[in-house]
């Protein structure tokens, strides 16, 4: 199937030449608001920027060393719950057995205000199978007064001592709101 094709320059617009349908595509891109391939990622039509927001990437990347007991039998079965000013933003995945841990799960937000001023909470959890999860400690994240946000080292306290500790990297990107 052909169909009229418009081509459109600074000196005239040819209406003679014949074209397929991806012709006809790129045709009425380049008549009205440029072709996508000369169009700058991230603009509208008339080449204005596309509006954007940002958003928090949470990787909890380790859970380490934990030595307090919740478990008669065995070690915990550890999982951790992430806040993010008081709002419950996700949960990773129990492992069952182990006081030490490769995590790596992503927690995807976007906040209210500025990422950076974001404070975050971090609860570990013993999973049970029977009855309540038991907490095992807690600990907490400014990102405002870190000089990176890479490799965080998350300190865990239960009632004032020291149990553990996690690992998490924090990325605040900005994406495009289509």
């Amino acid at each position: 199937m052909h169909a009229l094709c418009i081509h459109s320059s600074d000196s005239h617009t040819d209406v003679t030449a014949e074209c397929g349908p991806k012709r006809l595509i790129s045709c009425f891109m380049g008549l009205f608001g440029g072709s996508d391939d000369e169009r700058e990622e991230g603009t509208t039509p008339s080449g204005a920027p596309a509006e954007t927001t940002k958003i928090v990437e949470l990787y909890v990347e380790s859970i380490n060393n934990i030595t307090r007991k919740t478990d008669v039998m065995g070690q915990i079965d550890p999982y951790v719950i992430v806040y993010a000013n008081d709002v419950l933003v996700g949960k990773t995945k129990p492992v069952n057995n182990t006081n030490s841990v490769v995590v790596n799960e992503l927690l995807v937000f976007k906040t209210k205000g500025e990422p950076l001023t974001t404070k975050l909470r971090f609860e570990l959890m013993d999973k049970d199978d029977v009855g309540d999860d038991d907490e095992v400690g807690s600990g907490s994240f400014n990102p405002a007064v870190e000089e990176s946000l890479e490799n965080q080292l998350i300190h865990l306290k239960y009632k004032g001592k020291d149990i553990g500790s996690l690992t998490i990297t924090m990325k605040i990107k900005e994406i495009m709101m289509v």
